[in-house]
């Protein structure tokens, strides 16, 4: 049975081989994993585990609405005084993929968010089919799909995404 809970610092090893795992087979993050630590602490409010027993399996994390990302720049123009956060950092190992352990971190998140009152967005790369599914599935809008830069000026379509209406819930 998988269950999720907050991270603590404890975790973070765990996590970050599971993300060297991760990139291997699916390239993400794209920028790579040189600095997975620093990748899975800056700017985050707050993160998730997914765990199999006492393994970690899955992560994922609630940013700030930073200017840099391309989610928050369409959200913005869409909706300018809407509060919002971002559900980032969103990966499972791929030998507990098909466990429900990244449906329930998006679960997690999202009753979080209704909580605090606060409406969630994130990106997902065009590459990540099986991510841009899982959100449609979990009721998640999308709102567009925008230009992603990368790396030495590569680009990538993001698609955008909106959590399900706080009061649908």
């Amino acid at each position: 049975m998988v269950t999720v809970r907050l991270r603590t610092e404890v975790d973070l090893d765990s996590c970050v081989e599971i993300l060297s795992n991760v990139y291997a087979k699916d390239g993400y993050p794209v920028e790579g994993t040189s600095y997975a630590h620093r990748f899975l602490q800056d700017g985050l409010q707050r993160a998730w585990v997914a765990a199999h027993g006492n393994t970690i399996i899955g992560h994922v994390a609630i940013g700030n609405a930073t200017e840099g990302d391309p989610a928050v720049i369409l959200w913005r123009k869409l909706y300018p005084n809407e509060p919002i956060v971002v559900l980032e950092r969103l990966f499972v190992d791929p030998k507990h993929r098909g466990s429900g352990a990244a449906t329930g971190l998006i679960q997690a998140v999202e009753a979080w968010s209704r909580q605090e009152g606060t409406r969630l967005i994130l990106f997902a790369l065009s590459k990540d089919q099986v991510a841009i599914r899982l959100y449609g599935r979990l009721g998640w809008t999308r709102f567009g799909t925008v230009p992603f830069s990368y790396g030495d000026g590569q680009l990538m379509d993001a698609v955008c995404f909106c959590s399900p209406d706080l009061e649908s819930a």
